[in-house]
């Protein structure tokens, strides 16, 4: 079914609380010939190796795209507007590596919406910038702010950056501009940092203390915070755009980062993200969890099926180019195929390691599968 403003339903849901059910059988899904899995372990490590160094170094990239819009505003010129630039690149890949922690300080404020809900849009935030006024919490605003709407003040508003400078020096609305674009990357830098200090404080032992596997635990937390923003990413960077959700009409323009061209390398790291998440980094992950409880999988193991499935979907990303608008008019079907193995790896996640872990899939399927 056709999306609209892709993200922006999910601001308006939360979590059903519900007890998660038992993996059936005659032992507990945590059960391994009478011990335990230590999931208090998994999540130390996980909190303390992946998700706190993902915080840090996305909310230090924040702060360097704050600080370099406020140099271009100040002075601007093609080198602060080059350095704006950069410092937007760096900070959408940072992104792609926390934007699966949609829960605890992230979920409170809304994280993921207020800052990646693609694709811009072009009309509210021109409209914005016309009226010199602009309320960020309006959900209408959702696809006019965050690094979307950096993406085309920063990329989009030229054909070139000869032509964008001019919209920050000469154009007749280059002052409201500017003070839009220094709102925007304040909005991203703050919350970035809300973020990461709620982790440092306290949150951080709250979360690895947790250590149940019902609706609300962080076990459950963490699994369907990574399935649902993988299904984020094949649906909306890749699904959405190569027309799979629409009888095959391709919707180039709905790719993330449309306007800086960096969409296929976003998707990449996205997935990479994910996979460091399920793998737990070089520590307990939850691949470790399904050896441990011998979860299987067409006769054999399903950690490796995970495993290699997730190989196959990456080497399906790299077999595309960027920017990924302009591949998908040239070689849709490579696009669809690469969405057909990430949708194999959808069900895998979704399906085989939640039952074998006896988790609950407890936000709103939007996904039809």
């Amino acid at each position: 079914m056709k999306k609209i403003a892709f993200l922006v339903l999910i601001a308006a849901s939360t979590f059903t609380l519900i007890q998660s059910c038992s993996k059936s059988g005659n032992s507990t899904p945590d059960k391994n010939n009478g011990s335990s899995f230590d999931r208090g372990a998994m999540l130390t490590n996980i909190s303390t190796n992946i998700i706190l160094p993902g915080y840090t170094a996305y909310q230090a990239d924040a702060v360097t795209l704050d600080a370099a819009v406020t140099t271009f505003n100040t002075t601007p010129n093609a080198i602060n507007l080059t350095a704006a630039q950069n410092a937007f690149i760096a900070t959408y890949k940072a992104w792609q590596s926390v934007s699966m922690y949609e829960f605890g300080p992230a979920a409170a404020i809304q994280l993921q919406v207020n800052t990646n809900t693609f694709p811009a849009s072009v009309d509210v935030i021109n409209a914005n910038i016309t009226s010199g006024t602009y309320n960020p919490a309006l959900l209408s605003n959702l696809p006019a702010k965050g690094l979307p709407a950096l993406d085309y003040l920063l990329f989009g508003t030229g054909a070139d950056n000869t032509a964008i400078l001019a919209q920050y020096t000469t154009d007749s609305q280059a002052a409201h501009r500017k003070t839009y674009l220094a709102t925007l990357t304040t909005e991203v830098k703050t919350n970035a940092t809300t973020v990461l200090n709620q982790w440092t404080a306290s949150y951080k032992t709250t979360f690895a203390s947790n250590t149940g596997t019902d609706a609300g635990s962080s076990t459950s937390l963490l699994v369907n915070q990574l399935i649902y923003d993988y299904e984020n990413l094949k649906n909306y960077e890749i699904g959405v755009p190569a027309g799979v959700q629409t009888s095959g009409q391709a919707l180039p323009a709905k790719v993330q980062a449309y306007y800086s061209k960096i969409s296929l390398a976003l998707a990449k790291l996205h997935l990479q993200a994910v996979q460091n998440l399920y793998m737990g980094a070089s520590g307990q992950g939850l691949d470790d969890y399904l050896v441990f409880v011998k979860a299987q999988y067409n006769g054999g193991s399903l950690n490796d099926a995970i495993t290699a499935q997730f190989a196959t979907s990456l080497a399906k990303l790299n077999g595309l180019t960027d920017p990924l608008s302009a591949n998908i008019i040239s070689n849709q079907a490579a696009v669809t195929a690469t969405y057909t193995e990430l949708q194999k790896l959808t069900v895998l996640l979704k399906t085989d390691m939640t039952s074998s872990l006896g988790i609950l899939i407890t936000f709103g399927d939007n996904d039809g599968d």
